[in-house]
């Protein structure tokens, strides 16, 4: 088994391969949201265009820090004119054919959809699309069977393949519900989210009394690299490449971390969690209270002096610790951001405030 690889949603490419072929999408998408009040499930509108930009920070970060990443050959014919993709397949996407009878294939895909159909609406329609898809292939409750049925369909594959399922934003938003779903520890996921919670530190201005300047535009650090080094959105597949190249090692560790988890030694785990920690230390020495300022507290009010954090020297640190406290301090991505935009034409207004307003942290 090869690690630190994932599989790959086709819906996620047909986003992406829309995107950039008709631009960003500002009609509203529907994400499936579990009522056990009510157990039943409702719909809440979510904007296309944020789930295809979405898509587009996902495919960025997965193909840096990733080895290989697969999708299912049988579902791609909704991308696979998709030119920017095209030199990276056979190399860094993988086709595969997994047959859906195959038995693990079946397992795991029944044992997902006993987790996914959380409520007895649920249930109920998802028997429903089952006894429909088996007497004319045709599912009364269409969108639920592509969110629902998709997402556990593609839990079995990538179960299959021992890859982490990497799941379209819409269907992603449902496996975030369901608590008692747990797939295999990936690393990889758990980096990625370690930065980013890092980096909210970072730029949130921490103080004696608490947070404050919440909800800012905190963009992933390889996805703010890899626009601000591109001109055009044409350039930002072959940024992302090179960016990859500029990452090897930190995948590499990657991997690493991941065999060291799943060979279960104790002794190789610990020293990666160390490395975090001594990054996190790092950090944590710009947010020391004696850097953070006075606080003063008169008779009906707190004052505070806020000096700006003290950058840690990145000199004194070398190899993996280097390179991941450099991508902890990458800029917060506003401008590049607005980069991306400015190419798809909806830079200004309305467009920009509502697919800011859904990267805010």
């Amino acid at each position: 088994m090869q690690y630190n690889t994932s599989f790959w949603d086709n819906w996620t490419f047909e986003s992406l391969f829309d995107l950039y072929s008709k631009g960003p999408d500002f009609s509203n998408s529907k994400e499936l949201k579990i009522n056990k009040e009510t157990n039943s499930y409702d719909w809440d509108e979510v904007c296309t265009a944020c789930v295809q930009i979405e898509s587009l920070f996902h495919l960025i970060n997965e193909l840096v820090l990733r080895e290989k990443i697969f999708y299912d050959h049988k579902f791609s014919a909704g991308w696979n004119s998709f030119e920017s993709l095209d030199s990276l397949d056979g190399s860094l996407l993988i086709s595969v054919d997994i047959p859906t009878d195959e038995p693990e294939v079946k397992d795991s895909r029944n044992e997902a959809l006993k987790l996914l159909c959380a409520t007895d609406l649920m249930k109920i329609h998802q028997e429903e699309n089952l006894i429909g898809y088996r007497e004319n292939k045709q599912s009364p409750h269409e969108y639920f069977s592509q969110v629902v049925w998709g997402a556990a369909g593609n839990l079995g594959r990538s179960t299959f393949l021992g890859a982490h399922y990497v799941a379209h934003p819409i269907r992603a938003s449902l496996l975030e519900q369901v608590p008692l779903f747990k797939p295999s520890a990936d690393i990889n996921s758990e980096v990625k989210e370690w930065i980013d919670e890092e980096r909210v530190k970072v730029f949130t201005s921490l103080t004696p009394v608490g947070r404050m300047n919440n909800f800012q535009l905190i963009l992933p650090p390889l996805v703010t690299e890899v626009l601000e080094s591109s001109s055009s959105l044409s350039e930002i597949i072959p940024a992302t490449i090179e960016t990859r190249e500029k990452y090897k090692k930190i995948r590499e560790w990657i991997g690493e971390y991941q065999t060291a988890l799943e060979s279960e030694n104790p002794s190789q785990i610990s020293k990666f969690k160390k490395t975090l920690y001594n990054v996190s230390q790092d950090l944590e020495k710009m947010r020391k209270p004696g850097e953070l300022g006075d606080t003063k507290v008169g008779m009906s009010y707190i004052s505070l002096n806020l000096p700006t954090p003290k950058i840690p020297d990145l000199r004194k640190y070398f190899g993996i610790r280097s390179a991941l406290n450099k991508l902890l301090l990458s800029p917060k991505g506003e401008k590049a951001l607005l980069k991306l935009l400015k190419w798809f034409g909806c830079e200004k207004g309305e467009e920009l405030g509502t697919i800011r307003k859904y990267f805010l942290l």
